[in-house]
């Protein structure tokens, strides 16, 4: 049985019913995690796309990031007799067939003799929009399965990805310390490191919205993501966090340094709120430095206890009334 998950975080209500209207048609069930307090009103326009229960909606009151929310809906996905969770976040936009692709990707993945952690699609910028999203670089690996439509890589981003629960279970849940960025690199690295494998589907594209766009230096013919200050902290501190954990390899510390230079120039020369975004950068090397002092040896170890507090389902919710 595959079961979807979705993360939102205010959202816009159409293109969460859009996201919604197809993952009601391609999974066995719809679980979502509202990282906000969600009106009761968009509670039934959404459970109203479903038939019976297949969709049952989560509520934190505040903000508890996607590793949090990620971990809980795995959790439940695994209490009602899932194989695979679909985890989705309202920046990506599937395809009807998108998780029928990734299903027969994984079986045949695993009927090939792999250990199969995570497939996910061949995630892109979006198409259609005024401004330009940078597509989501894809970092392959060696490892072949003799098909040319699905190929070995150091991570697949959470979004849009069908995760094996046999998997997360031997891999641990999501970092919910690093909160929204970079959890799901550090998750397919450890992954990796206890023998399985991520996959990337490359006849499955899937949109996916990446930041607030593209930062050039024309001249250079350099680009970075855009980012508010709150997520370049977060991305900055998580990188360097992982510049201590031996399950990451080096190929991929030694590509982080210099990139995080290059964000920090190209922020100085012509990123919106620029002091704002430089003084991010700072905290959240000086922070990631010092969580990286405190990695043990066997870093790639995770508290398998996963301290969620359940949130609100639409059904307390209505007792509440």
């Amino acid at each position: 049985m595959v079961v979807s998950g979705v993360v939102t975080y205010w959202p816009s209500l159409e293109l969460l019913q859009r996201l919604v209207d197809v993952l009601v048609t391609s999974t066995d069930r719809v679980l979502i995690f509202a990282n906000y307090p969600m009106a009761m009103g968009e509670r039934r326009q959404l459970t109203a796309l479903g038939d019976g229960d297949c969709i049952e909606i989560f509520q934190s009151d505040e903000n508890v990031g996607l590793g949090r929310a990620y971990n809980y809906l795995l959790e439940r996905a695994r209490s009602l007799g899932a194989d695979a969770v679909f985890i989705c976040d309202q920046d990506s936009v599937p395809h009807a067939e998108t998780v029928s692709q990734l299903t027969q990707k994984f079986g045949a993945l695993s009927a090939a003799g792999h250990q199969v952690a995570v497939v996910g699609p061949r995630p892109i910028g979006p198409r259609r929009q005024s401004t330009e999203f940078k597509d989501v670089r894809l970092f392959r690996r060696s490892r072949e399965d003799g098909s040319p439509r699905v190929v070995a890589a150091d991570f697949v981003i959470s979004s849009g990805s069908l995760v094996a629960l046999d998997a997360f279970d031997a891999v641990g849940p999501f970092r919910e310390d690093f909160f929204i960025d970079g959890l799901d690199i550090e998750w397919c690295f450890r992954a990796w490191h206890r023998g399985y494998s991520c996959w990337v589907a490359l006849d499955a594209p899937m949109e996916h919205r990446l930041g607030r766009g593209v930062l050039t230096v024309p001249l250079l013919r350099l680009s970075v993501l855009e980012q508010p200050p709150s997520r370049l902290y977060t991305y900055v501190r998580n990188q360097v966090h992982m510049l201590g954990m031996i399950h990451v390899p080096l190929r991929w510390k030694l590509r982080m340094l210099p990139y995080i230079g290059l964000q920090t120039m190209i922020y100085a020369m012509n990123g919106r709120y620029r002091r704002h975004a430089l003084v991010a950068i700072g905290r959240g090397f000086r922070d990631g430095v010092r969580l990286m002092r405190t990695v043990g040896r066997d870093s790639a170890k995770v508290d398998d206890t996963i301290a969620v507090s359940l949130p609100r389902t639409q059904n307390d919710a209505k007792q509440r009334e």
